[in-house]
Protein backbone atom coordinates (compact mmCIF):
# COMPACT_ATOMS: atom_id res chain seq x y z
CA UNK A 1 0.00 0.00 0.00
CA UNK A 2 3.05 2.45 0.58
CA UNK A 3 5.53 0.86 -1.51
CA UNK A 4 7.04 2.71 -4.20
CA UNK A 5 5.03 1.76 -7.42
CA UNK A 6 6.20 -1.45 -8.92
CA UNK A 7 9.00 -0.38 -11.46
CA UNK A 8 9.35 2.90 -10.47
CA UNK A 9 12.33 3.05 -7.82
CA UNK A 10 12.46 6.53 -5.84
CA UNK A 11 16.13 8.18 -6.42
CA UNK A 12 18.54 8.36 -3.27
CA UNK A 13 17.27 12.08 -3.22
CA UNK A 14 13.43 10.51 -2.59
CA UNK A 15 14.41 7.91 -0.58
CA UNK A 16 16.68 9.96 2.07
CA UNK A 17 13.66 12.56 2.24
CA UNK A 18 11.36 10.12 3.06
CA UNK A 19 13.82 8.60 5.89
CA UNK A 20 14.40 12.49 7.17
CA UNK A 21 10.72 12.54 7.83
CA UNK A 22 11.12 9.41 10.38
CA UNK A 23 13.90 11.47 12.15
CA UNK A 24 11.94 15.10 12.15
CA UNK A 25 9.08 13.24 13.68
CA UNK A 26 11.21 11.53 16.01
CA UNK A 27 13.18 14.94 17.25
CA UNK A 28 9.79 16.46 17.56
CA UNK A 29 8.76 13.77 20.01
CA UNK A 30 12.00 13.62 21.99
CA UNK A 31 12.20 17.18 21.58
CA UNK A 32 8.70 17.78 22.91
CA UNK A 33 9.37 15.26 26.03
CA UNK A 34 12.79 16.94 27.03
CA UNK A 35 10.60 20.70 27.20
CA UNK A 36 7.70 19.66 29.04
CA UNK A 37 9.02 17.10 31.32
CA UNK A 38 13.00 16.72 31.87
CA UNK A 39 14.42 20.03 30.92
CA UNK A 40 13.93 22.31 34.29
CA UNK A 41 12.32 24.37 34.52
CA UNK A 42 10.32 22.08 32.57
CA UNK A 43 6.75 23.35 30.80
CA UNK A 44 4.96 21.11 32.56
CA UNK A 45 6.00 22.44 35.93
CA UNK A 46 5.08 25.78 34.00
CA UNK A 47 1.89 25.37 33.09
CA UNK A 48 0.82 23.90 36.82
CA UNK A 49 1.83 27.00 38.45
CA UNK A 50 -0.09 29.00 36.18
CA UNK A 51 -3.35 26.77 35.49
CA UNK A 52 -2.83 23.72 38.42
CA UNK A 53 -2.83 19.75 37.98
CA UNK A 54 -5.87 19.81 35.95
CA UNK A 55 -4.85 22.73 33.29
CA UNK A 56 -1.80 21.79 33.00
CA UNK A 57 -2.94 17.88 32.27
CA UNK A 58 -5.08 19.01 29.49
CA UNK A 59 -2.73 21.24 28.13
CA UNK A 60 -0.17 18.84 28.21
CA UNK A 61 -2.34 16.41 26.71
CA UNK A 62 -3.75 18.73 23.79
CA UNK A 63 -0.27 19.38 23.13
CA UNK A 64 0.79 16.08 22.46
CA UNK A 65 -2.24 15.58 20.48
CA UNK A 66 -1.58 18.34 18.16
CA UNK A 67 2.04 16.96 17.86
CA UNK A 68 0.55 13.19 17.08
CA UNK A 69 -1.13 14.92 14.57
CA UNK A 70 1.13 16.60 12.70
CA UNK A 71 3.84 14.22 13.13
CA UNK A 72 0.80 11.36 11.25
CA UNK A 73 0.09 14.22 8.94
CA UNK A 74 3.87 14.38 7.51
CA UNK A 75 4.46 10.55 8.16
CA UNK A 76 1.12 10.24 5.62
CA UNK A 77 2.34 12.52 3.48
CA UNK A 78 5.99 10.67 3.29
CA UNK A 79 4.62 7.38 2.48
CA UNK A 80 2.67 9.10 -0.13
CA UNK A 81 5.49 11.01 -1.59
CA UNK A 82 7.73 8.16 -1.78
CA UNK A 83 5.11 6.57 -3.73
CA UNK A 84 5.13 9.27 -6.53
CA UNK A 85 1.92 11.38 -5.36
CA UNK A 86 3.38 14.90 -6.45
CA UNK A 87 0.89 16.85 -4.36
CA UNK A 88 2.10 14.80 -1.45
CA UNK A 89 5.85 16.12 -2.71
CA UNK A 90 4.59 19.49 -3.09
CA UNK A 91 3.01 19.22 0.75
CA UNK A 92 5.98 18.63 2.03
CA UNK A 93 7.66 21.28 0.13
CA UNK A 94 5.57 23.71 1.40
CA UNK A 95 5.91 22.49 4.94
CA UNK A 96 10.10 22.95 4.52
CA UNK A 97 9.11 26.40 3.62
CA UNK A 98 7.18 27.14 6.39
CA UNK A 99 9.78 25.53 9.06
CA UNK A 100 12.74 27.63 7.60
CA UNK A 101 10.45 30.66 7.89
CA UNK A 102 9.76 29.92 11.18
CA UNK A 103 13.49 29.24 12.25
CA UNK A 104 14.65 32.62 10.36
CA UNK A 105 11.79 34.27 12.52
CA UNK A 106 12.97 32.65 15.57
CA UNK A 107 15.89 33.03 15.81
CA UNK A 108 17.73 35.50 17.94
CA UNK A 109 20.76 37.16 17.78
CA UNK A 110 21.83 35.49 21.16
CA UNK A 111 24.44 33.40 18.98
CA UNK A 112 25.13 30.06 17.63
CA UNK A 113 25.47 28.16 20.20
CA UNK A 114 25.09 23.86 20.24
CA UNK A 115 21.36 25.24 21.78
CA UNK A 116 21.07 26.45 18.55
CA UNK A 117 21.46 22.99 16.86
CA UNK A 118 19.18 21.30 19.48
CA UNK A 119 16.31 23.55 19.17
CA UNK A 120 16.13 23.95 15.49
CA UNK A 121 17.13 20.82 14.20
CA UNK A 122 13.61 19.77 13.17
CA UNK A 123 13.19 22.31 11.62
CA UNK A 124 16.21 22.11 9.59
CA UNK A 125 15.54 18.80 8.15
CA UNK A 126 12.29 19.33 7.55
CA UNK A 127 13.86 22.30 5.26
CA UNK A 128 16.35 19.97 3.83
CA UNK A 129 13.60 17.19 2.72
CA UNK A 130 12.15 20.11 0.95
CA UNK A 131 14.94 20.95 -0.99
CA UNK A 132 15.96 17.09 -1.79
CA UNK A 133 12.34 16.93 -3.05
CA UNK A 134 13.42 19.92 -5.50
CA UNK A 135 16.40 18.53 -7.14
CA UNK A 136 15.98 17.34 -11.03
CA UNK A 137 16.39 13.70 -10.00
CA UNK A 138 13.39 13.68 -7.03
CA UNK A 139 11.61 16.00 -10.65
CA UNK A 140 11.79 13.46 -12.93
CA UNK A 141 10.52 10.77 -10.49
CA UNK A 142 7.70 12.38 -10.07
CA UNK A 143 6.86 12.93 -13.67
CA UNK A 144 7.74 9.80 -14.97
CA UNK A 145 5.40 8.01 -12.33
CA UNK A 146 2.40 10.49 -13.56
CA UNK A 147 2.62 9.81 -17.07
CA UNK A 148 2.73 6.04 -16.05
CA UNK A 149 0.68 5.65 -13.41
Amino acid sequence: MFRAEAGHKPPNAVEIAFRLSFLVVLLDAGGWVLETFLIPPTGFQELRGRLGWAGAVQQATLSAGALAVVGAGLLLCAFWMRQGRNWARWALVALGALYLMFVLTDMNMNGLGLWVAYRYLPELCTAAIAALLLLPASHSYFSSVRRTG
